[in-house]
């Protein structure tokens, strides 16, 4: 057996060309795995830290019958802002700060054309407090409270032709069913990667949505933000336990729970189905390259049947060089592949620079570059997988090629 572990390395570096050809296709394999990997994991971690600090906090706090009719952004089940909710609030274990924000379904006018967009009233210390949105400002900036000023994005100023101290008119229903207006200028305009807050909200002084809504004193949420956001799920337990002790029919909801993380958790089930594509296309091509190398060493097949190896012995031979070939292919795929996630995680890849694409415009909650995350388990993954696919694409074409008969392997062409 000693002897056949040695005829198997020594056969590695006898056909050079072919272990070298056949390395280079599992390599890239496994560099195309992790390149991928890496990449869609910084896009789905950009994408979270997009909708956190720009959308969704840490931490909501609503009525528990808002969660399900959020989506029509209801005017009844909303929660009273009082100073009792809000020092439970900030009791909270690294508290950081927190905003009353009420939602609410309006239809934008510039005198000319309407669009449906999401009105958003909110106190504006308490929301650059909150949200990451000081740096975003591309023209103008915040309004103060009490001001009949508003904030859009940039998108939005540019679907309906408006820009910096433009009015526009919001026509909303009050909580009685009652058409009312709402006249504001724009006093800045917002450019994200977080593309809803680009086309589809409207933000003003929360008093002002207040007075037109009807509902004076409350809110649609309060929102929370965290010193980390690893310690939302705990901290929303623990908040949510403190209100039902106290009788309070409010609900909190981390920021795992929210529906836009819910469908990017769904968007790993695809990035899963694509890169299990890239291995079954990399299997194909490491099978076939084994099979040829097998058609190609007949006669050697039939010279080690003459001598009088075994077929077993001869498949051990093949599986054994085959395995080899994977491990040499396995290990500079890691090696490039490690290079590829330092170079992404540290210089990152901006497509608007590379190819002009804003890919927030696209719908995707991307703006600038997208940083590769280090997944250790891929590695690991994809270089067993490499050895694995290497071993077993050997055996079929072993046997087969074992089992004829020496004479015709030898004069085979």
């Amino acid at each position: 057996m000693l002897f056949l572990t040695k005829l198997a390395f020594k056969n590695l570096v006898r056909h050079r060309n072919r272990t070298i050809f056949t390395s280079i296709i599992i390599a890239m394999a496994i560099v195309i795995y992790i390149f991928f990997d890496s990449l869609i994991g910084g896009m789905t971690e950009l994408s979270y830290e997009t909708i956190i600090d720009y959308e969704s906090g840490h931490l909501q706090v609503m009525a528990e019958g808002y969660w399900e009719e959020e989506d029509e952004l209801p005017l009844d089940n909303l929660i009273t802002v009082d100073e009792g909710l809000l020092a439970e609030v900030k009791n909270l274990s690294g508290y950081k700060a927190s905003l009353a924000e009420l939602s609410f379904s309006a239809l934008l006018s510039n005198g000319i054309d309407d669009l449906p967009v999401i009105g958003k009233g909110i106190i504006p210390e308490d929301f650059l407090a909150v949200f990451n949105l000081d740096k975003q400002f591309v023209e103008g900036d915040i309004f103060r409270q009490g001001e009949y000023k508003a904030v859009l994005g940039k998108r939005l100023a540019e679907l309906m032709d408006l820009g910096i101290g433009d009015y526009i008119t919001l026509l909303v229903k009050d909580r009685n069913n009652s058409f009312n207006t709402i006249d504001v200028e724009i006093a800045g305009l917002l450019h994200t990667g977080n593309p809803n807050v680009n086309q589809n909200i409207v933000y003003l002084p929360l008093e002002l949505a207040r007075q037109a809504l009807d509902v004076e004193g409350q809110a649609s949420k309060i929102i929370i933000r965290l010193e980390d956001k690893g310690q939302a799920a705990r901290v929303a337990e623990e908040l949510e336990l403190d209100l039902k002790n106290k009788n309070s029919r409010l609900a909190v909801y981390s920021w795992e729970d929210l529906e836009a993380f819910s469908f990017l958790g769904a968007a790993e089930m695809e990035k899963k189905v694509i890169l299990t594509i890239i291995l079954v296309i990399a299997a194909i091509a490491i099978i076939n390259t084994v099979i040829l190398a097998a058609l190609e060493r007949m006669e050697e097949i039939g010279m080690m049947k003459a001598l009088g190896l075994q077929n077993r012995e001869i498949v051990y031979t093949f599986v054994l060089e085959s395995t080899g070939i994977g491990i040499i292919g396995g290990i500079i795929g890691i090696i490039l592949g490690l290079a590829t996630v330092w170079f992404l995680s540290v210089y990152g890849l901006d497509f608007e620079a590379l190819y002009g694409i804003d890919m927030a415009s696209f719908g995707l909650p991307v703006l600038g570059k997208i940083y590769a995350v280090w997944n250790p388990i891929a590695f690991i993954e994809v270089f067993a997988f490499g050895v694995l696919v290497s071993l077993l694409a050997s055996i079929l074409p072993a046997y087969w090629a074992a089992d004829k008969d020496p004479v015709e392997s030898i004069y085979h062409h």
